[in-house]
C-alpha cells in the first residue's frame, strides 16, 4: 500500500521530469522519487553551485552497534552525487536521466552521531558536460564523503552515468 500511494497508481511511475532548481525542490524530489529518503530523514543542508550537502539523523539510520548503518551511509552518499548532478543539469537547461552505475566505498570510522554528506564537482566537470552534450551520454566519477567532526568517516567513489532525454513530441 505504501508503495502504491507513493507512486500515484498501480503500475504508474511518478513524474520523472525533474527541473530541480533549488534545495527545496531537490529535497521534495528525493522524497517523492525515492520514498525511503524521507524515512531516513535525509534533508538538503546546502548548495553552493559546486558542492551539495545532505544531512541525516542517526536515530533513523542506526544499526545494532549504535552507529550509523553502512547501507544508510552509502545511500546518503549516492543521493548526494545524484542530487548535485540534478541541480547542475537544471542550471544548464539539460534534462537527463542519471544513475549510479558502480561505487566503491571506504568506511574509515564509525559514525555515532547525526551526519552530513558533502559532494563536490570534480576537476573534469567541463569535459563531462562537453561529452554529454556531444554524445547524449557520459559518465563521471564523484566522491561524496560522510563528514563527522570535520573528518571523512566514509567515502564513496561512484561512477554516475547521465543520458540526455529525448524531447517529447507534441
Amino acid at each position: 500500500m505504501l508503495v502504491r500511494s507513493a507512486i500515484q497508481a498501480p503500475g504508474q511511475l511518478p513524474n520523472l521530469h525533474l527541473p530541480v532548481d533549488s534545495v527545496a525542490s531537490l529535497e521534495e524530489t528525493l522524497h517523492r522519487l525515492i520514498p525511503i529518503s524521507k524515512h531516513m530523514g535525509i534533508t538538503v543542508a546546502g548548495y553552493t553551485g559546486t558542492q551539495l550537502k545532505l544531512s541525516a539523523p542517526l536515530t533513523e539510520n542506526i544499526n545494532h552497534q549504535q552507529s550509523a548503518f553502512g547501507g544508510s551511509l552509502f545511500s546518503v552518499a549516492a543521493l548526494a552525487g545524484w542530487g548535485l548532478l540534478q541541480l547542475k543539469f537544471t542550471e544548464l537547461g539539460l534534462d537527463c536521466n542519471t544513475v549510479i552505475a558502480t561505487g566503491e566505498v571506504s568506511y574509515r570510522r564509525p559514525v555515532y552521531s547525526d551526519f552530513e554528506c558533502r559532494c563536490e564537482l570534480p576537476g573534469n566537470w567541463n569535459e563531462f558536460i562537453d561529452k554529454l552534450k556531444a554524445n547524449g551520454r557520459a559518465s563521471l566519477t564523484l566522491s561524496p564523503q560522510i563528514i563527522v567532526d570535520r573528518q571523512p568517516a566514509m567515502i564513496l567513489d561512484g561512477k554516475y552515468v547521465a543520458s540526455k532525454r529525448q524531447a517529447e513530441s507534441a
